[in-house]
């Protein structure tokens, strides 16, 4: 179910919701680019686990507004004002890959509210030598575009968006061609990547301005240091990652003070999928209801 809200500022937040109206509540932050409709799992997951999970677009995704001079802190208040106004005094966070840098700012700005955050395949501040190393070269390609010449991955998305809305299919064949074979075999399953096909489309329903502001962020500064996180935070990551090279993981795992890392042998960038169900109870605090089996994919 798709909703939005106007903020206090004026711009309109869309989001959608899933699983059990009352139950443990979990906000999303999807991937870069993504939106609102990305999920790992059927909707009656959501429920059977005792969980609501809201996913909102962030701004210039799917149908919220763009907010071209916002930061990693303003979108945690922004999602802070959205649990207000939903009436949600505390909530879980988790994230899928660069969603996890808005994830760990909420864990910065809102400690006191969150039951538990949990993010898979995030990266690290990109500042420093190395940071690069081992990541794709389509990722390291639009981080240094961006640090450099703007304006052309502005041109590059927009070019991008066009072959996406005409050909779906072959958009999703070349943005994973280079990946893990663990995401390539998931990537395979035809409800996987009709899923896939479906959240891009929407992330870029009003234009690819959200995607760049997404990227623009990730190659910056993040405006607060993982040092000074002090909510409960678990790391997800694939030992095969290729989006998000593993060094990252370990990198924010000397850096924040009460963190869990879980490294995933054999797995890669979409590990979200397989371990959706100990991934929810973690952002949980709390195991909701018991439910055989780690699958979730929809």
């Amino acid at each position: 179910m798709s909703s939005f809200l106007r903020l206090t500022s004026g711009r309109r937040v869309g989001y959608a919701e899933w699983g059990q109206l009352g139950g443990a509540t979990v906000i999303h932050m999807h991937g870069m680019p993504g939106s609102r409709i990305e999920r790992q799992a059927d909707p009656s997951f959501y429920a059977r686990l005792g969980v609501r999970l809201i996913t909102p677009d962030r701004p210039g995704y799917g149908i919220s507004d763009p907010n071209p001079a916002g930061t990693l802190l303003d979108w945690a208040n922004d999602v802070a004002e959205l649990a207000d106004r939903l009436e949600i005094p505390s909530f879980g966070v988790t994230a899928l890959s660069g969603g996890g840098i808005y994830a760990l700012a909420l864990a910065r700005r809102f400690p006191e509210r969150l039951t538990g955050v949990a993010v898979t395949g995030c990266p690290s501040p990109l500042a420093g030598r190395g940071t690069l190393d081992g990541m794709r070269i389509m990722n390291q390609l639009g981080i240094r575009t961006v640090q450099v010449a703007p304006s052309l991955l502005e041109s590059g998305a927009r070019a991008l968006s066009n072959l996406l809305r005409r050909h779906p299919q072959f958009f999703i064949e070349l943005m994973n061609r280079d990946k893990a074979r663990p995401d390539r075999e998931l990537l395979a399953r035809p409800s996987v990547r009709m899923a896939a096909i479906d959240t891009l489309r929407e992330a870029i329903h009003h234009g690819t301005g959200g995607y760049v502001q997404d990227v623009k962020l990730l190659a910056s500064p993040w405006g607060f240091s993982p040092a000074d996180i002090v909510a409960p935070v678990s790391i997800w990551h694939g030992d095969l990652d290729t989006v998000i090279p593993l060094r990252h993981a370990y990198r924010l795992a000397e850096e924040i003070p009460n963190v869990r890392l879980r490294i995933c042998p054999g797995e890669a960038h979409m590990l979200m999928w397989s371990h959706l169900g100990e991934i929810l109870v973690e952002a949980t605090g709390r195991k909701p209801a018991t439910i055989s089996g780690t699958a979730a994919v929809a």
